[in-house]
Formats: C-alpha cells, structure tokens, sequence
C-alpha cells in the first residue's frame, strides 16, 4: 500500500527534495511580467490529459482530439502498470494519480481490443495491450484486486488523509 498521507509527489524522498529544492530557488512571483508564484508540482493530479492517458484504448477519439488527430509519442504511452508506476515515483513531471477505472470497470480500458494503431517503442515493442502486474492474471483480475485493496482496512482507516490532501 501507498503512504496515503502524502501526495504522489512526496512518496520517493528524492524527488520531493528535488520539488522542494527547485520550489527554494524559483523566482519571486511578477504578475506584472507574467512570473508566478513559486509552486511545488509543475501539473496537477489530474486533468484532461492524465485521464485520457489511461483510456486511450477505450476512448481513443477523445484522445485523438487532445493530440490534434494523432496519437501521442508511443514511448509516453501507457503501456505498463510497473512502468508507469515507476515514473509516478521517480518523474518530476508526472504526478498522476488512478482513475475510478482502476478500482470500478472490467478492465477492458487496459486491453486493445480494436487493435489501435498505437505505434512501436523506441525498443521496438509495439504497443498492444497494457502490461498487468505478474500477480494479476487478467484485466479484470488486475481491477478486481485493486477494488479489494480499496476496500481493504488499511485504506478505510488512510483514505481520509488522502481526500484532505486532495480536495
């Protein structure tokens, strides 16, 4: 489980020093000259973009309408749990957090099942269906197991400390 008491950004000690760090040495905010207030994040947690990044296979025009009619760069694609929990972890430009899908589907926004033309890697893995976890044997195994890590005692005692942060 996550430490619910903190933001995503504050979860790998080295990159909040990092948020921290950079906050300390940005300048004074000018709204005369456009300058703003210093901040933590660079984006929020959630917009437009972060949401579509994970229903690319199951909304892929609403993405294709973000992305001026073209999918984004296939090395930024989701495409991995682990990979993209990595860079949530490690990425100073990436603070997203799940979306309800994760926790409340079948699964189906995670498998390319109208075989998108997503495009190739740079290491030359075309992208298909998202990488499961080795511990989920199915999308719908990968979902159903984050529901009841969801419902487990340990988040209904912490879920409270992540809403304040939140909202």
């Amino acid at each position: 489980f996550r430490d619910l008491s903190k933001p995503i950004g504050a979860l790998n000690r080295q990159r909040l020093e990092y948020f921290q760090e950079r906050y300390r040495t940005m300048p004074e905010a000018d709204l005369a000259t456009g300058i703003p207030p210093p901040f933590l994040y660079g984006s929020h947690y959630s917009t437009p973009g972060y949401v579509l990044f994970y229903l690319v296979r199951s909304a892929p025009q609403h993405m294709l309408c973000l992305q001026s009619g073209k999918f984004d760069a296939p090395d930024r694609m989701f495409h991995s749990i682990s990979e993209t929990w990595l860079s949530v972890l490690r990425n100073p430009s990436d603070v997203k957090e799940l979306i309800p899908e994760f926790y409340a589907s079948d699964g189906d926004f995670l498998v390319n099942s109208s075989e998108l033309p997503l495009g190739s890697m740079q290491d030359g893995e075309v992208l298909g269906d998202v990488k499961l976890p080795p511990w989920a044997r199915s999308p719908r195994d990968f979902v159903r197991k984050c529901r009841k890590a969801l419902e487990s005692d340990y988040v209904s005692e912490h879920l409270h400390e992540w809403i304040d942060l939140i909202f």
